[in-house]
């Protein structure tokens, strides 16, 4: 496979837009950056001098709005989405206090929150006793207003709290007195706090709009339809989590609309805007010889459940075909069915990045099937390294090559050859499982498993349990996973480095140079990354070495702390070479051509 020089510098650009290499090293950016958008304090959506509260209740629910907006233990980090939505309402609340605004700062300034990390069952707990003493008036029209936003808030946080059940009653009772959460217009622009030496500047986003020729039809087959995409975002700690998030097309009859008109339902950025395009081609193409299929006057709206985190990139372009081709053609998608990848406007499904971390949100929203380009297989392969098979057992990965791969097994009525596969699959997981994960080396298992293969050759769980039954799973990360596994266990030491950083690769100088002081929270940091990446050393492409070599050297520097009697800014010193040393190697990486064409192939 060969590439142009200026194919060659138009990856490396791409390559350096995203943090992690998750997605930086694909060339493709799964969704935007999920950096803090601090609320607005100032947009009116209930009357606070209206709102009944006493002095007990009402501090209670501040307080536990603040704490939604403050650093939690990692593994339970809240999206910054979610933290700004509960410093909104706690600000109209009680928008003098001092802890409300020291949390806000921190989230604008750095990021990140200072103090000790918050409880997610405690904070539903207080969540819910306020919101128990708003909804009590049941007369005040404010308070169930602002009840609205606190239940959305609460199950958002933690919809498997003991006090879910409790707040979904709430919800439902909220709704049918016409009371729902309404956040639109409610976050401001994108604060992206440093997080990486290689991160560019922010893409600009904008709206987007595609257009399409009428047809004869009177209407389209279907007004709606609905399908579960698989993102990548970063949490407030900068790491990266793989989530599945649900996308839906409404079209809607537009007086004085010529044609089809297509749009996002938010601004997006350049790349998810060029995606559409391709889509639109190629839905043209696929019904240009029946018009008899499309309308005319109609507005097509595509539309995101996170509606309020920026959004760029193409690996949603698979998804935004299969979602506008069930308005024409009218067949419903399989609500079990969640997917990921770019696509061509000949409908040729394209490679995209972070694909371990879909499939591990895809685990966690509870999907049944996944579609993932095939030339992602690989990344799949470093699942069941890194997690063993169980994810594979859970969920049917397909590889997609083209629009009619994904097209056969995204729909809910499927052929009877998918369905039948589907089927088979499911009985040899129930067995595996009911027994124990030795049963995969089981002649009689792996002969079940290899008539699914040879049903559907793309069934990439069969295929890979086939191979670890067997023993000739791959003991080594794809350079890909290397790159990603590496990025995300040193992510959170890059970012906390962040103004280093700055001063090292961009130049930036200071009247004085000062030491670098790391604290004993930041160090604690560093250890686990050491601990992670030790762990991923024996699985590690032989290509990275010495770039896994020099990662690990800077988190050890900053987990060990200054030498004996090594002065400060010498230390500082020490670190900055340690990055200059990964920068470099990282670029050497980037300019070697076969490294580029293992990543692109």
């Amino acid at each position: 496979m060969f590439y142009s020089n200026g194919m060659i510098q138009n990856v490396r650009r791409r390559l350096a837009a995203f943090v992690p290499a998750l997605c930086l090293l694909f060339g493709a950016v799964a969704s935007a950056q999920q950096g803090y958008r601090p609320p607005d304090l100032d947009k009116e959506i209930f009357d606070v001098k209206k709102v009944d509260l006493d002095k007990f209740d009402r501090s209670g629910l501040v307080s536990a709005l603040i704490s939604v907006g403050r650093d939690f233990d990692k593994k339970d980090e809240v999206d910054y989405e979610l933290r700004a939505h509960a410093l909104a309402i706690a600000s109209r609340l009680d928008k003098d206090n001092e802890r409300l605004t020291t949390t806000l700062k921190q989230l604008k300034d750095d990021g990140e929150t200072v103090g000790d990390p918050g409880d997610k069952e405690r904070v539903c707990k207080r969540l819910a006793s306020g919101i128990r003493a708003l909804v009590r008036e049941k007369d005040n029209e404010d308070n169930q207003i602002c009840a609205a936003y606190c239940v959305d808030i609460a199950l958002r946080l933690d919809p498997k709290s003991e006090s879910a059940s409790k707040l979904e009653e709430y919800q439902e009772q909220l709704s049918k007195g016409g009371h729902k959460a309404d956040w639109t217009d409610m976050l401001g622009k994108v604060i992206r706090h440093q997080t990486n030496p290689w991160e560019e500047e922010e893409e600009v986003f904008e709206k987007k709009e595609v257009t399409m020729p009428g047809g004869e039809a009177k209407s389209f087959a279907r007004s709606q339809s609905r399908i579960n995409g698989l993102v990548v975002r970063q949490l407030p700690g900068g790491k990266m989590a793989g989530a599945a998030s649900a996308v839906n097309a409404t079209a809607l009859r537009e007086d004085g609309q010529k044609g089809l008109l297509f749009t996002f339902n938010q601004d997006v950025g350049p790349m998810m805007g060029g995606c559409l395009e391709e889509v639109i081609k190629f839905l043209r193409v696929r019904y240009d010889a029946t018009p008899e299929k499309v309308p005319d006057g109609f507005r097509i709206e595509l539309g995101f459940q996170d509606k309020y985190v920026p959004k760029d990139g193409p690996s949603a372009a698979t998804l935004f075909t299969l979602v506008l081709d069930s308005l024409f053609s009218g067949e419903e998608l399989d609500t079990d069915f969640a997917c990921t990848g770019d696509i061509t406007a000949d409908g040729q499904v394209q490679k995209i990045g972070g694909t371990a971390g879909k499939i591990r949100g895809a685990t966690k929203r509870g999907c049944k099937i996944v579609g993932i380009p095939v030339s992602n297989g690989k990344e799949v392969a470093d699942v069941l390294l890194l997690d063993g098979p169980q994810q594979l057992l859970d969920i049917q990965i397909f590889t997609m090559a083209d629009f009619d791969e994904a097209h056969a097994i995204s729909r809910k009525e499927k052929s009877p050859e998918v369905q039948e596969t589907l089927d088979a699959f499911d009985d040899i997981a129930k067995v595996v499982k009911e027994g124990s994960l030795d049963l995969l080396k089981n002649p009689e298992v792996l002969k079940r498993l290899e008539a699914v293969v040879d049903k559907m050759p793309n069934h990439l769980s069969a295929k890979l349990l086939m191979e670890y039954g067997t023993g000739k799973n791959p003991k080594v990360l794809s350079l890909g996973g290397s790159f990603n596994e590496l990025d995300v266990a040193s992510s959170g030491i890059f970012r906390l480095m962040g103004p280093l950083f700055r001063r090292s690769f961009f130049g930036e100088e200071e009247e004085e140079e000062e030491a670098f002081e790391i604290t004993d929270e930041q160090r604690d940091e560093a250890k686990e990354s050491v601990a992670e990446i030790k762990k991923l050393v024996k699985n590690i492409d032989p290509k990275l070495k010495k770039y896994s070599e020099a990662v690990l050297e800077v988190c050890e520097a900053v987990a060990d702390g200054p030498e004996d009697d090594e002065k400060a800014k010498k230390y500082t010193e020490r670190l900055k070479e340690g990055m200059e040393k990964v920068q470099s190697t990282r670029s050497k990486l980037q300019e070697d051509p076969e490294i580029m064409e293992e990543i692109m192939d």
